[in-house]
């Protein structure tokens, strides 16, 4: 998890992260409010009534908050957004976690992840830019070389939120259509302790 950033995480958002569905309504809310119906069309494979579910789940933890309501064609029609901020971690707070709460927010982050892999191969956006980047890089590393490599990443992750500030600035004074990607970082021990070379770009 990620060393710095501009938000530690919420302890609610513990809970809420043992649920990938929870996951998705979550990231559907941070691009603005949204209804159950709305939200439902935009994730795959899930039922209204599913959605509906964790809805109160995120409501009850205070994850998300209601924040009108509308009718529509005879129909209340529910309007949430979310009310905390990003799913950060500092040391401190990864470390207040406990050991049978980290691996399900692991897994659903990843698995998130792998969602969002699958969308931009199978729409054939993920090598539509030349310049993207992917790399798989095996190291052999003592404890020191481990802390170096964590505060590299973290620093990389406040440059990655200043230039999105930045960015934000530059886009709200241009009518440039700003284009949505996600920047993964991970590092993790190997399985079998192995550091074979793998191919990157």
């Amino acid at each position: 998890m990620a060393k710095r950033g501009p938000d530690i995480i919420d302890p609610r958002l513990a809970k809420a992260l043992e649920h990938p569905t929870r996951l998705d309504i979550l990231a559907v809310l941070r691009d603005g409010p949204s209804s159950p119906s709305r939200i439902q069309q935009q994730l795959q494979n899930v039922s209204l009534n599913l959605v509906s579910h964790h809805i109160k789940v995120l409501k009850d933890l205070e994850c998300i908050e209601l924040v009108e309501t509308v009718r529509r064609r005879g129909a209340t029609e529910h309007i949430y957004r979310s009310a905390v901020g990003p799913a950060m971690l500092d040391e401190e707070a990864w470390n207040e976690v406990t050991p049978k709460m980290r691996q399900p927010i692991t897994a659903a982050v990843l698995r998130k992840i792998s969602t969002d892999l699958a969308d931009s191969l199978g729409a054939g956006r993920f090598d539509e830019i030349p310049n993207h980047h992917l790399s798989r890089s095996p190291l052999k590393l003592d404890r020191e070389g481990w802390s170096e490599v964590v505060d590299l990443l973290a620093r990389t992750l406040d440059d990655l939120f200043e230039i999105d500030a930045r960015n934000l600035e530059r886009i709200e004074a241009s009518e440039e259509t700003p284009l949505s990607v996600i920047v993964s970082i991970m590092q993790f021990p190997t399985a079998d302790n192995e550091g074979e070379a793998g191919p990157g770009r």
